[in-house]
């Protein structure tokens, strides 16, 4: 049902009341009820003007449907925005906050590939990815021209360490791959001073950002509805430095978001 379709239930109802002016039709009463609730039931199938609220709720749809491309990335189930161009598997208020971030020259590490690594390189950044799967793996091979390197690493400790394999310290390393904990355990060791790690899913992953707060990184959380997925989460930016509301702060609960069993493999 479409949810800006005001007359579904008045249609239901028109039915009910057709159904019992029918019946009494037959009978041989007086035809008063039968014509009232006729007439009744034709009123409800007459087209009704939306109210403001109605408006207003049609209005909000379309700027997630179509102006963030919430829409296209239904049909495609790829994150994209509304142009077709890639867009990270984030949050869109995430994603929004990272579209006014200057990237060139930024150096940034990814655990697992996909359209977030294009939209990086196409920010100017240069990026380092590591992923898990074959076959992944090698349909983001014809399309990595732009990236630094794009490694393929089958196991937990080999993808974990992967970080540290281009040789230098990164300005942004992001955990959205496998194996998170382990992955955020190697991320710490190889952060450039001051560097950031985001972490995606966070409200899922408790554990991980337990670890990056406990040493010493504050997050900033951005819960909403990102591309593909029919329900909210968490993508969240920790920034390296100590604060009194750190150990305040509980793990985010996005409004429309769904419980998880925590996996290793996920």
């Amino acid at each position: 049902m479409n949810l800006l379709d005001t007359t579904a239930i008045r249609r239901s109802l028109s039915a009910v009341r057709t159904a019992i002016a029918g019946r009494l039709a037959r009978q041989s009463r007086p035809s008063t009820l039968a014509t009232q609730a006729t007439q009744a039931a034709q009123a409800d199938t007459a087209p009704q003007p939306l109210t403001a609220a109605d408006l207003a709720l049609r209005d909000a749809v379309a700027i997630l449907a179509d102006q963030s491309g919430y829409r296209r990335t239904l049909e495609s189930k790829r994150p994209t925005a509304a142009d077709g161009s890639p867009l990270p598997w984030y949050t869109y208020p995430a994603i929004e906050y990272f579209n006014q971030l200057d990237a060139r020259g930024l150096r940034i590490f990814e655990y697992g590939c996909g359209n977030s690594s294009l939209y990086w390189s196409r920010k100017g950044a240069e990026v380092w990815s590591v992923e898990h799967d074959p076959a992944w793996h090698a349909a983001m091979v014809a399309q990595s021209a732009g990236l630094k390197g794009l490694a393929l690493r089958e196991t937990r400790e080999a993808y974990a360490a992967a970080v540290h394999e281009p040789g230098a310290t990164f300005d942004m390393i992001v955990v959205d791959g496998i194996w998170r904990p382990a992955c955020a355990a190697q991320a710490l060791q190889a952060l450039a001073p001051h560097g950031v790690i985001l972490l995606d899913n966070s409200d899922w992953y408790t554990d991980v950002a337990a670890l990056l707060r406990q040493n010493g990184f504050f997050p900033i959380d951005f819960n909403g509805f990102g591309p593909c997925n029919p329900y909210c989460w968490t993508t969240s930016l920790f920034l390296p430095f100590r604060s009194p509301l750190t150990a305040r702060l509980q793990s985010p609960v996005p409004i429309g978001g769904i419980a998880v069993q925590q996996g290793e493999n996920w």
